[in-house]
Formats: structure tokens, C-alpha cells, sequence
């Protein structure tokens, strides 16, 4: 059956929904929970054997005190079957075909086994239960040295790690003319497994949901019509175009990247946050790579190691050229290392930094590579194979920028690419601001003179110039009579105390100097923006040894390591990593490496950022795991689909917008996302791609689509964000803390920036924007992944009551009534171009005329003072409020919230 929208409710008041009860709690609660199906062990029966099923239960759960330390426990190592069959002290641990009786069995099977809170899941003690059943069988002859059972030939083979080999497309495809190659390789599935491809979605569908993927932002009315009226062949082909060379395409898919970069412009620590006001430079860089179609093996170079791209003939005076717009991209580039979770700012101890450095790490790996590498840091690896050398291998590239003990807190990296022009500017500006703040601070101190010598003629002669004495004189300095004397003439105080206190002495003066402060205040941020860049610097003079800690700890240091890739990575093409470069101002570590993951030859470099363009087209990877394509992870649904991408983007010069082209051309992505009984049967969540995906829109796209819709959005690119504080009640808001006297009196408006794209507002870790934090803003610990998408009451209850969305609606339909004076429907059809790319239907359109009237009846016989007060303020008062209603409730509604 096809999928129909709900249809919503028309009572509502501005600001506060009415709704019945029913679907008051639909909203609330969201979409029903469907009872979770017990886990049912499909696999009792089959044939088990050690390497595939039993060893890597064991290396995850028993390796490290049954096999990888010097010290066995019991003596016991479980690495290989023929040494279980020998057992340890308590002797045999598993006996072939008797599992009752086994030892292992025993253990595990009362939770004595393995230590601690870790257990074995009931599937995973079934399958070891079988295998001793089965008599323990093994793939084959074990090595005679334990050592060389490292890793499995399953580990080695597994398909991840496995170079990326273009296959040929698939042949005797129907409907394959299409000419796109994606739809040969899903064409091919579907027909093996007896489905078929959905229809081809409406117009009204396919632009709303093409320019919401690529620019976070719903398309115009003209668009629209534009698109409709297109009758030309390539009318969608060249909508994609139009699209693609947007501005706004780098402010949806920065967003994308900066999630798996773990972009944040504050660093927690202990529950507290430290400010890194230059970290956007970082966030303008992405957008600005994203727009040009900067090749993806230049972007990850230029991350890795875009210091180290300049060389030092270029520096000017030591120093990259302020000058030079490449050294400022290069070197803002770089702060994708920075980009983690760093308390060293607050708390530089040892354990800080070290953490600092694994957080790195672990997002190098998992958004470059989609590898969790960081897992391998105390111990190797308990499902990849990836041994804790290898990790430290890794590691050691990066260590002459991170080195533990010749660390640099964050505010001591940056460097200052300000240019000789726009400094002088700012010094001009903060003379003239500093000039006039000097002569406000003077007169506001000579009138508190006149104040403090007012309040002394008010005093009796006789005791007068005793006071002036005393109330000059510091509090320490006070004798003990003269401040008995100032207590009994309480008006008398000091010239400070006056000044904090003005408005109570001279309310008039008081705020006209609060004005003229405020416009030193408008003058200063006149000022053209500094250039500070969160970079990385080496010393070649000082490079650090690299180690690896014992179990993580790097006061626990074993045998010393040289840079190197991981193993099971390097099998086939072994990167060259220098431990120093001669003549060099760096080690050029980082720059050797970034080259090598992006020459063609990697087997996850590729993949992974295939994956990912792919899941935030579809709403899922290929991979369905973006940062996780080792074992634990995900497979993928298309194998051959995702290594002929891999191929084809390296091919194309890893210009990603052409492989959004290919995406967004294909047969697949253009489908229906209507449900079929007959698919949902065979494939309820959609990994064949027999039609589109309902996804609903992320935190950023919701607020910026009302902004949009509502005439509010703010489409200027770059510069500093919009800064986050927390209000009176406690929100996270947009404003500046606003501090007088050391006391903070509330949050200072941002102004027209509050309405920027969300891309520019602050982003930060312990405070992020209510609104934002309401629709599942991820946290960033240290990065994102993958998004999650929730329905919980907290987002019915912003659409019904927060003042920001009674705001946008307001504001929608003041447009709607000018645009469309005296026209109902005309108001009615533009408002569902605008939010939902589609006009009414006549159905919809009459419910929509009727609620209009039955709203009006009841707003005029209202006994709400504010509503009647605010419906008084103009002529058209009620009008306008009735469609503001309206307006919201569309806001409200599934078919605002989720692109079809």
C-alpha cells in the first residue's frame, strides 16, 4: 500500500495548538513502538568452527588475560584449540564432544567467565556449547608457534581490507538502458531477488528532495514552477546542475564533514567549557573546499598535513605569508587535527594530553578510513586485526606535532595570519573606540566627583571635611571612627561605588552613558576579523620518541616504534614514511602519509567517503556503519555497487560533485518512497533500494527551512559564528552574555545574525542551541558518525509553544497576506509551496478554508487578554493571527519534517 500522510488537526490557537486528545498524545509520543522480537539462534545447527565462530568470541572477551600478556592467567591461552585441549593449572578446558563437562563451558555458563561486568550474550555461549558439541573442529592445521595465529586467514581476508577492484557492470539487466551505472548494479539485485524498482517519484517530490540533500534548504516557489514548467529533457538534469553550483551546497555538506571531524568551538572538560574563538576559520575552510569541488585527495592531504605543504622558502620572516590566501587555507586546513575534544587548556596533565592525541586518532581513522583504530590503543584490537603496535605505528606520524612533553596548550599554537592591511584597520578603528571610551570613563568619573561633592554640601559643616577624608581614604586605611562616621551618612560613598551605583544617583545621566558605551561598543565590531589559526607546528630540533604504552598508559612505556601504516593496510602497498626529512622544517611524516592514503592504492579511503556521500543521499550507507568497516561493522548491501564507485571516484579525480552527479541522475535515487506489502516483506528496511527512503530532516535543515520559509534567513557566508549563551531560565540561546560589574545581567540579542544558517552558529559541546539539541544535534565525543534521528515529546512540544516558531509563523503569514490580499486560497496553495514544494489538494484546500473560519469564530470570542490585545494592535490583527495558526500547524505537521 502506498504510504499516505496523516491528516492533521486544524484547531489551534497562535503560540498554542489545540489539539484533541488523540492526537495531542500522537504528537507527544511520536510514531508507536513496535515490541522487540526476541533473538532467535538460526544457527544451532550448522557446522561451527573455531576460526569463524568461537575465536573471535574469544578474542573479544578472553584474548587479553587468556593469551596476549606475558602472564597467562591460570596458564591458560585460548588461542589455538590444541591448547585449550591442554588446559592451563585446572587442567583441559574444553573436552571434544562433551560440552557439559568442558571446563570453558562451565565458566562461562555461570558468568563466572570472563571477570567483571562484560558477559557473554546467550547467542555467543550457544554457539561455544555446539561447537564443543561438534567436536571443536577447525578450518585448518594450527601453526606449531602461538605467535603466528595472530591473525586468521578470515581476519586478513576480510573484505574491507582487500584492495578495491573495479568489477564490470552487470550484464542482461532489464531497464540497465538507463545508461546510469548505479542502476545496472541495483537493477541486477532486485531482479535476484524477484523485486522490482519503485516508479519514478512526482516533479514536486524530486526537487524538494534534490535541493534538500544539497542544500539543506527547501526550493523556492519560483523554483518550483520553474521546474514544472520545464518541459525540456534535461529539465531535472539541469535542476541537479543549479543546485550543485549553489553557495548553499557547501553549507549542507561542510555540516556532513564537519560531524565526522568532531568541529566544535569549545573544548569540555570536568563539565566545564573553554572557548576556541577562532576554530570557525576551520568550518569556512570545509564549506569553501566543498563549493569549489576540491578533488577529495587534495581535502584530506591539506587536513593532515596542510603545514606541511609550505614549504620554507615560502615563510616570510619565519612565518607562512599573511599575505598568501593558499597559506590561510592550508594552514586552516589543518586544524582538522585540532578539531577534538583538548583539556589541556584548563588541565595540562600528562593523562590530558595523551587523551587529547587518542581522540585525534580515533577520528582520523573512523572518518578517513571508517576504521575504529583508537580500539587498539590499550590492547590490540578485539575484533579487526590490529595489534596495539600498529597503533602506535599510527601514532608515531603524528607525534612531532603532539609530542607529550614538549606540549603546547591550544591558545599557544595559534598562529596569526592577519594581514598587514587588515590590522591596520582594526588599530585604526580600536584608536578611534579607545579615544572615545577613555573620554566617556572621564566625564563618567568627574560627574560621580560632582555626585560625592553633592552628598558632602548635604552633610553638616562641622563634620564635612572629616568625611571627605575618610570616604577617600582606602577601607583598609579607614580608622575606626572614620567608618563610623561614613556609616552614619550612607549617602556619602566612594567615587567606584558611585559609579557601580549611578543609576540610583542619576538615572537620566546614567543611561545616556550607557548609550554612548554602546556605540563604542557598535565601533569595535566594526573592526575586519582576525586571522588566528588553530594549526600544528614540529620541531625537527626536538623530535619525540614514539612508544608503545603498556595497556594505553603513557607513563608505562615498552619497546620504541617508527612511523609506519597498519599491517593488514600496508599488505599490498607499504607506504613510505620517513622518520625525518633532511633540510626539512618538518619531519614531513604527516604529508607522506596523507599522499599515500589518497594515491588510489588504500583499500578504505575511497570506500568510506563513497559510503558516507551515499548514506546522506539514501539515509543509510552501503555500509551501514559509516565509521566501522571492520567486523563489528556493518556489510555492505551492494559490494560490487560500492567498489565500482571507489574506483570510478578515484578515476574522475575524486571530484565528489560528479559523484553526487551520478547519485542524483540515477534511476534509484529518483524513485517513490511509497511501501509495497511485497517488499516490505522481503525487505522491510530497504537495503535492496526497491524504492526511496522517508528521511526525515536533520536539526540544522528544520530551522533553516522555517527560516527560509518565513522571509527570516540570513544567507551570508563565512566569518565568526553566532555566539551561544544561556538565558535566565537556562536555555542555551543565541546572544552575548551580557557582564556588568563582574555580574551577568542576561543575553544580548545577536541581532540579524540570529538568523543566519545554522552552519555559523556556535557550536558548542556542553551548550549547544536548545532548538538544535531538541532535533538530535549529535554530541560530539570526540565526533559523529552517524546521526541519529529520534521522536520524542520535547519536539512536538517546540512546534506547539516555543516563542521562536510562533515567530516564524507570524512572520509567514504577514508575507502570505500581503502577497496575496483578500485571497484565501491563494494564501492556502502558497503556503504549501512553501513548506511542502506542492500545492493543496481540493480536499485539503476546503479542511484548510474551513479551519480558517472556525479559527476566527473562535479567536473572536476569546478571553485571552494577550491574544485580544495583540489582535487589537491592527486593523487586520485578527486575520493575521488566525493565519499565523495556520502557518504553524503546517510547520508542525510529518510533511514539513521528513522529504519524501
Amino acid at each position: 500500500m502506498p504510504r499516505t500522510e496523516p491528516k492533521p488537526n486544524l484547531r489551534v490557537r497562535t503560540g498554542r495548538l489545540r489539539f484533541p486528545l488523540a492526537t495531542l498524545v500522537f504528537l507527544l509520543l511520536g510514531l508507536h513502538s513496535a515490541l522487540a522480537s526476541p533473538i532467535q539462534d538460526s544457527e544451532v545447527a550448522k557446522p561451527l568452527t573455531y576460526e569463524t565462530d568461537i575465536r573471535p568470541i574469544l578474542k573479544a572477551m578472553c584474548f587479553q588475560c587468556h593469551g596476549e600478556e606475558s602472564e597467562l592467567k591460570g596458564n591458560l591461552d585460548v588461542r589455538l584449540v590444541r591448547l585449550l585441549k591442554s588446559g592451563g593449572e585446572s587442567g583441559p578446558a574444553i573436552l571434544a564432544g562433551n560440552a557439559k563437562e568442558s571446563l570453558l563451558w562451565k565458566k562461562i555458563a555461570s558468568d563466572e567467565m570472563p571477570e567483571g561486568n562484560k558477559k557473554l550474550k546467550a547467542h555467543e555461549k550457544q554457539k561455544i556449547f555446539d561447537w564443543i558439541e561438534q567436536g571443536v573442529r577447525t578450518i585448518r592445521a594450527e601453526p606449531e608457534d602461538v605467535q603466528d595465529a595472530r591473525y586468521t586467514q578470515e581476519e586478513l581476508n576480510f573484505w574491507a581490507f582487500q584492495p578495491v577492484v573495479k568489477p564490470p557492470l552487470p550484464t542482461n539487466v532489464i531497464g540497465a538502458e538507463l545508461e546510469n551505472p548505479i542502476d545496472s548494479f541495483v537493477l541486477a539485485g532486485l531482479q535476484g531477488k524477484s523485486l522490482q524498482a519503485s516508479p519514478r517519484a512526482e516533479p514536486n517530490v524530486l526537487i524538494r528532495r534534490v535541493a534538500f540533500d544539497l542544500t539543506g534548504l527547501p526550493p523556492s516557489i519560483d523554483e518550483v514552477r520553474d521546474f514544472l514548467d520545464d518541459g525540456s529533457e534535461d529539465a531535472y538534469e539541469r535542476m541537479v546542475e543549479g543546485y550543485l553550483a549553489s553557495p548553499q551546497f557547501g553549507v549542507r555538506w561542510g555540516r556532513h564533514w564537519l560531524d565526522v571531524a568532531g568541529f566544535s568551538e569549545t573544548d569540555r572538560s570536568n563539565d566545564s567549557e573553554v572557548v576556541r574563538p577562532f576554530a570557525w576559520h576551520y568550518r569556512d575552510y570545509v564549506a569553501r573546499a566543498l563549493n569549489a569541488d576540491k578533488p577529495y585527495d587534495q581535502f584530506v592531504q591539506e587536513q593532515l598535513a596542510g603545514d606541511e605543504m609550505i614549504s620554507a622558502d615560502e615563510f616570510v620572516d619565519g612565518k607562512p605569508n599573511r599575505d598568501n590566501p593558499l597559506h590561510l587555507d592550508r594552514l586552516a586546513a589543518s586544524s582538522f587535527l585540532r578539531m577534538p575534544p583538548d583539556a589541556t587548556q584548563s588541565s595540562d596533565s600528562l593523562m590530558d594530553r595523551n587523551q587529547a592525541v587518542a581522540d585525534m586518532i580515533q577520528v582520523v581513522g573512523t572518518s578517513l578510513m571508517g576504521l575504529t583504530v583508537g580500539c587498539a590503543q590499550c590492547h590490540d584490537h578485539r575484533y579487526d586485526p590490529i595489534s596495539a603496535e600498529d597503533y602506535y605505528q599510527l601514532r608515531a606520524i603524528f607525534d612531532p606535532a603532539f609530542p607529550l612533553h614538549q606540549w603546547k596548550k591550544p591558545d599557544q599554537r595559534l598562529v596569526d595570519m592577519t594581514t598587514k592591511s587588515v590590522q591596520a584597520e582594526r588599530d585604526r578603528i580600536e584608536a578611534g573606540a579607545k579615544a572615545k571610551e577613555d573620554d566617556i570613563k572621564a566625564r563618567t568619573l568627574a560627574h560621580c566627583q560632582t555626585i560625592q561633592d553633592r552628598e558632602l554640601n548635604l552633610t553638616p559643616e562641622t563634620v564635612r571635611d572629616q568625611l571627605r577624608e575618610a570616604v577617600n581614604l582606602e577601607s583598609s586605611k579607614q580608622t575606626k571612627e572614620q567608618k563610623g562616621l561614613l556609616d552614619q551618612y550612607p549617602r556619602v560613598k566612594p567615587i567606584q561605588h558611585i559609579k557601580g551605583l549611578l543609576v540610583e544617583y542619576d538615572g537620566p545621566t546614567y543611561r545616556k552613558f550607557e548609550a554612548e558605551t554602546k556605540e563604542v561598543a557598535a565601533i569595535r565590531a566594526t573592526k575586519p576579523l582576525e586571522r588566528k589559526i588553530m594549526t600544528l607546528n614540529e620541531n625537527v630540533e626536538a623530535i619525540p620518541d614514539s612508544h608503545l604504552f603498556f595497556r594505553g598508559d603513557p607513563r608505562n612505556l615498552r619497546q620504541k616504534v617508527n612511523p609506519g601504516e597498519i599491517f593488514v593496510l600496508a599488505r599490498t602497498s607499504k607506504p613510505s614514511i620517513p622518520v625525518k626529512q633532511e633540510a626539512a622544517r618538518t619531519t614531513g611524516r604527516r604529508l607522506a602519509y596523507a599522499k599515500y592514503l589518497t594515491d588510489g592504492s588504500h583499500p578504505l579511503v575511497a570506500r568510506a567517503i563513497v559510503n558516507r556521500v551515499w548514506a546522506h543521499h539514501f539515509g543509510t550507507g552501503i555500509v551501514d556503519t559509516p565509521g566501522d568497516f571492520g567486523f563489528a561493522g556493518g556489510r555492505p548491501s551492494h559490494p560490487e555497487l560500492l567498489d565500482y564507485l571507489a574506483a570510478e571516484l578515484v578515476e574522475h579525480g575524486w571530484q565528489l560533485k560528479w559523484l553526487h552527479r551520478l547519485i542524483l541522475t540515477s534511476r534509484t535515487f529518483q524513485q517513490s518512497s511509497a511501501r509495497r506489502d511485497e517488499l516490505d516483506a522481503v525487505d522491510p528496511e530497504n537495503r535492496s533500494l526497491a524504492r526511496m527512503s522517508l528521511q526525515r530532516l536533520d536539526a540544522e535543515s528544520i530551522r533553516d527551512a522555517l527560516l527560509f520559509s518565513s522571509g527570516f534567513l540570513n544567507k551570508r557566508l563565512e566569518g565568526a559564528s553566532v555566539p551561544v549563551d544561556e538565558d535566565s531560565e537556562g536555555k542555551a540561546v543565541l546572544g552575548t552574555k551580557v557582564i556588568r560589574d563582574g555580574l551577568k545581567t542576561g543575553v544580548a540579542a545577536a541581532g540579524a545574525d540570529e538568523f543566519r544558517r545554522s552552519l555559523y552558529i556556535q557550536q558548542r559541546r556542553k551548550l549547544p542551541l536548545n532548538m538544535l539539541d531538541t532535533f538530535d544535534l549529535p554530541d560530539l565525543s570526540p565526533n559523529c558518525q552517524q546521526r541519529r534521528s529520534t521522536t520524542v515529546a520535547q519536539q512536538s512540544l517546540w512546534f506547539l509553544n516555543d516563542q521562536a516558531i510562533v515567530k516564524y509563523s507570524e512572520s509567514m503569514a504577514e508575507k502570505l497576506m500581503v502577497e496575496h490580499a483578500g485571497d484565501t486560497e491563494a494564501k492556502i496553495r502558497s503556503a504549501f509551496l512553501r513548506l511542502y514544494a506542492k500545492g493543496p489538494t481540493e480536499a485539503e484546500l476546503d479542511a484548510c478554508k474551513n479551519y480558517m473560519i472556525e479559527q476566527t469564530k473562535e479567536f473572536e470570542q476569546t478571553t485571552d487578554e494577550g491574544l485580544k490585545k495583540k489582535m487589537a494592535e491592527k486593523p487586520d490583527g485578527l486575520e493575521k493571527q488566525v493565519m499565523a495558526s495556520f502557518c504553524q500547524i503546517l510547520m508542525a505537521s510529518n510533511r514539513f519534517l521528513y522529504v519524501d
